[in-house]
C-alpha cells in the first residue's frame, strides 16, 4: 500500500518540465499584456492631463471675461446712480 502511494505522489519528469515551461511562457505573456496595458494607461493619463488643462484655461479666460463684464457693470451703475441723484436734486 505504502508502494502505491509513493508512485503516485510522483509524477514523471517530463511532465514537470512541460507543465512549468508551459507556466512560464503564460507568465510570460501576462507580464507583456501587463506592460502593454500599463503603457497604454499612462498615454491615456497624458492625454488626459492635456485636455484638463486646456479646459482650466479655457475655464480662466472666461473668469477673466466675466470679471471685465462686471466690472463695467459696477461703473455703469455707479455713474447711473451719480446722474440720477444729480438730476433729483437739482
Amino acid at each position: 500500500m505504502s508502494e502505491s502511494t509513493g508512485s503516485q505522489a510522483a509524477p514523471a519528469p517530463d511532465n514537470t518540465h512541460w507543465g512549468v515551461a508551459y507556466l512560464r511562457e503564460d507568465l510570460q505573456d501576462l507580464r507583456q499584456q501587463i506592460r502593454e496595458d500599463v503603457k497604454d494607461l499612462r498615454q491615456q493619463n497624458i492625454e488626459t492631463n492635456k485636455r484638463i488643462d486646456e479646459t482650466n484655461k479655457r475655464i480662466d479666460e472666461t473668469n477673466k471675461l466675466i470679471e471685465s463684464r462686471f466690472a463695467w457693470l459696477i461703473t455703469t451703475m455707479v455713474a447711473l446712480t451719480g446722474i440720477l441723484i444729480a438730476v433729483i436734486k437739482l
